[in-house]
C-alpha cells in the first residue's frame, strides 16, 4: 500500500490513538456519534434477498460495522476498510468473539481493493476529511457500488449559523485538544478542527458527487450542519 505524505501522518496518528479512540468519541461528542451512525444504518437500503453487501471505509475500530452485523439482517458481508492497522487491531478484537465473520482490510480510501459493482452498500463515517484525494475516494466508492446501490457520508461540516460556528470554533480550538492531549495524543485533537475547516459547504459537496455520477443526492444536517448525513445513489 503506497501511501501520500499526508496520508501516511494520518496513518501513523490514529495508529497512536487507536486504543482511546472509541472511548473519546463517546466523551467529546457525548454520546451523539452513536446516534448520528445509528440512523444512518437505519437509513441503509432494504435488501429482500437478505444477501446485501456493505463496505465502510476509513472503518477505524468498526464501530458502523458491528452495528449494523447486529441491526440489518438483510446484509450477509460486511468488510472494512482503514489504512491505520492499529485501528483494525482494535476493531479485530471487538468484532472477534461475536462478528468473527466481519471482515477488515488495510487500504487507502483512493484504492480501495474490492471488484467494481460489488457493494450495495457503502458507508464512511468522520473519514472523508482525512482523505487526502477526496474526489479520487469518491469515484472509488462509485466503481465499488453496484447500479442502484448507496452511498452514505457521514461527516462534520462548517456549520451554517454563525453562531454555533463560533461555539464549535472554540470548543474545536480550546477545550478540545486539552481534553484528548489529558487522556490521548494532543496533536491529533489539535488537527481536528483543521480538518473540518477544509470540507467543502454542503452545496459544493452535493455538486461534487452529482459530477461523479450520483443521483437521489439528500442531506440530513444536525446542529445547524455541523454535522450532515449525505446519501446518494449510483445511476442506473
Amino acid at each position: 500500500m503506497i501511501l501520500s505524505e499526508k496520508s501516511t501522518q494520518i496513518q501513523s496518528m490514529f495508529d497512536k490513538i487507536s486504543k482511546r479512540y472509541d472511548f473519546l468519541n463517546r466523551l467529546l461528542s457525548a454520546g451523539q456519534d452513536t446516534r448520528w451512525r445509528n440512523k444512518m444504518i437505519s437509513s441503509f437500503p432494504k435488501i429482500h434477498t437478505k444477501k446485501g453487501v456493505l463496505y465502510d471505509i476509513a472503518c477505524g475500530t468498526g464501530d458502523v460495522l458491528l452495528n449494523a452485523k447486529s441491526k440489518r439482517k438483510d446484509y450477509a458481508t460486511f468488510v472494512g476498510f482503514d489504512i491505520s492497522e492499529g485501528m483494525l487491531t482494535q476493531a479485530k478484537l471487538r468484532a472477534q468473539a461475536k462478528y468473527s465473520d466481519v471482515q477488515f482490510v488495510q487500504a487507502s480510501a483512493e484504492k480501495i481493493p474490492a471488484a467494481n459493482h460489488s457493494a450495495d452498500c457503502v458507508t464512511i463515517s468522520f473519514g472523508l476529511r482525512n482523505v487526502d484525494n477526496r474526489e479520487q475516494a469518491l469515484r472509488e466508492f462509485h466503481r465499488i457500488l453496484k447500479t442502484g446501490g448507496t452511498l452514505f457520508v457521514l461527516e462534520f461540516f462548517q456549520s451554517e449559523n454563525t453562531l454555533i460556528a463560533k461555539l464549535f470554533d472554540f470548543y474545536f480550538k480550546n477545550i478540545l485538544p486539552k481534553i484528548g492531549g489529558f487522556i490521548s495524543d494532543r496533536a491529533a485533537y489539535e488537527y481536528l478542527p483543521k480538518s473540518v475547516s477544509t470540507m467543502p459547504k454542503g452545496d459544493e459537496f452535493k455538486k461534487i458527487l452529482s459530477e461523479i455520477g450520483f443521483v437521489e443526492i439528500e442531506q440530513t444536517n444536525w446542529l445547524a450542519g455541523a454535522t450532515r448525513l449525505f446519501k446518494a445513489v449510483k445511476k442506473s
